[in-house]
């Protein structure tokens, strides 16, 4: 192999490699966003809000897929260079509309020296983002977080409805006076029954009979 092709492969390898390390990143972002999203949930016991989660999940899968498909790409790349610029794939190996355009059983690719075309290869079916959508490597890690929601949802769900309401219970003493103010502030402990009683309340003592 000549110099020439050497450093064409480290360009290569170098965008490759990129592509890996930003789709690492996304995994790590779909992670911390939905954690947080999570903790809020919990915080303010609102379990619905968790579906939130949903959008940024299904958005990172998306572009989780996007990056490896061209990633994919650039495999392919790297194998033409490898094989002196030409590269032969399959019929069966490529897009169903690509194939109905060819009679061989084979179709060749070729790039120029230093070339960085690596759009070309969208044409084999595993180069595909919708292909990459549901890889195996992918495709549980983003369905475990969607099951993650869904646990999160129902366990919320479930704890909200099991906490009990307990009734106020208010120990009051009377004293005699013959004309006492009260002012009554009662705060309950329990914030979903009851969150703040204000009363005013005046006793007058009864009126003495003549003899």
């Amino acid at each position: 192999m000549n110099e020439m092709n050497e450093k064409h492969l480290e360009f290569i390898q170098v965008v490759i490699n990129r592509h890996n390390s930003n789709s690492f990143r996304i995994k790590g972002w779909a992670i911390t966003i939905s954690a947080a999203i999570f903790a809020l949930t919990g915080t303010i016991k609102e379990p619905y809000l968790c579906f939130i989660a949903l959008g940024p999940i299904i958005m990172f899968w998306v572009l989780d897929s996007m990056f490896l498909a061209n990633e994919r790409c650039f495999v392919s790349l790297y194998s033409c260079v490898v094989n002196k610029n030409k590269l032969k794939v399959k019929k069966i190996e490529l897009k169903q509309e690509i194939q109905k355009t060819i009679e061989e059983d084979f179709k060749e690719y070729s790039v120029k020296e230093y070339s960085m075309n690596f759009v070309q290869f969208n044409e084999i079916a595993k180069n595909n983002w919708t292909k990459v959508l549901f890889s195996y490597t992918i495709r549980w890690f983003y369905l475990s977080l969607i099951l993650l929601t869904l646990v999160t949802f129902f366990g919320l769900n479930s704890l909200n409805k099991s906490e009990e309401i307990q009734p106020l219970k208010i120990n009051a003493t009377t004293t005699n006076s013959e004309s006492l103010d009260l002012n009554t502030r009662i705060i309950s402990t329990d914030t979903l029954m009851i969150k703040e009683i204000s009363k005013l309340t005046q006793i007058i003592k009864p009126i003495k009979k003549k003899k």
